[in-house]
C-alpha cells in the first residue's frame, strides 16, 4: 500500500511539474514572440564575475519599438537589497531621473525584485507599451507598470550612458 501511494504521488508530482512548464513558457512566448539571441556578455567588477547577460528580441533584431528581454544568469548569490542599491546607484550615475524621482522608485523596486541565488536567472521583459515584466527562473514575479522606471532600469544595460560600452556592444551583437 505504501509503495502504491508513493508511486501515485510520484506520478502526480511529475505530471504537475510537466503541466507547469508549458504554462510558464506560454506566458513568456506571449510577451516575446519569436525571440532569438541578439548578443551576450559577462558582467564583472574587477576580477569578480557577477552575471552573464543575454539579450533576446524577435528574430534576433533588437529595437526599442519592439518587445525584448534581457536575461541575467547570476554567478554569485545576489541579495535583493544589494540589487536595489546597485540599481539606484546606476540610475543616479546615469542621471536617469531626478534624485527625488529615483528615491520614489525604491519601494517599487523593493517589492518587485527578489534574492537571486547563484545559478538562477532573471528575465526583464520589456514591451513597447512601457511595461517591464520580471521573471525569475520561469516564474513571473512582478510587473512594473511605470514606463519611466522600466526605461531607467533597462537603460542600465541598453541606454546611452552605460558604464561599460564593450559589455553593451557584445550584448547588442555589435562586438568585433
Amino acid at each position: 500500500m505504501i509503495r502504491r501511494t508513493l508511486a501515485l504521488l510520484t506520478v502526480v508530482l511529475f505530471m504537475g511539474f510537466q503541466g507547469a512548464q508549458p504554462a510558464q513558457a506560454e506566458a513568456l512566448d506571449r510577451l516575446l514572440p519569436d525571440a532569438e539571441l541578439v548578443g551576450e556578455a559577462r558582467f564583472k567588477v574587477m576580477l569578480f564575475k557577477i552575471y552573464d547577460a543575454q539579450l533576446f528580441a524577435p528574430d534576433g533584431k533588437y529595437s526599442t519599438d519592439a518587445p525584448y528581454s534581457l536575461r541575467l544568469r547570476y554567478l554569485i548569490n545576489a541579495k535583493k537589497d544589494r540589487i536595489v542599491s546597485s540599481t539606484v546607484k546606476e540610475m543616479k550615475r546615469m542621471q536617469a531621473a531626478s534624485e527625488a524621482q529615483i528615491e520614489s522608485w525604491v519601494p517599487v523596486m523593493q517589492s518587485a525584485f527578489i534574492d537571486m541565488p547563484k545559478g538562477s536567472h532573471a528575465d526583464f521583459i520589456h514591451t513597447p507599451d512601457g511595461r517591464l515584466t520580471l521573471v525569475a527562473d520561469g516564474e513571473i514575479i512582478s510587473v512594473i507598470e511605470d514606463a519611466a522606471l522600466a526605461q531607467a532600469i533597462m537603460d542600465i544595460w541598453l541606454g546611452p550612458k552605460v558604464r561599460d560600452q564593450r559589455f553593451q556592444d557584445s550584448l547588442m551583437g555589435r562586438s568585433k
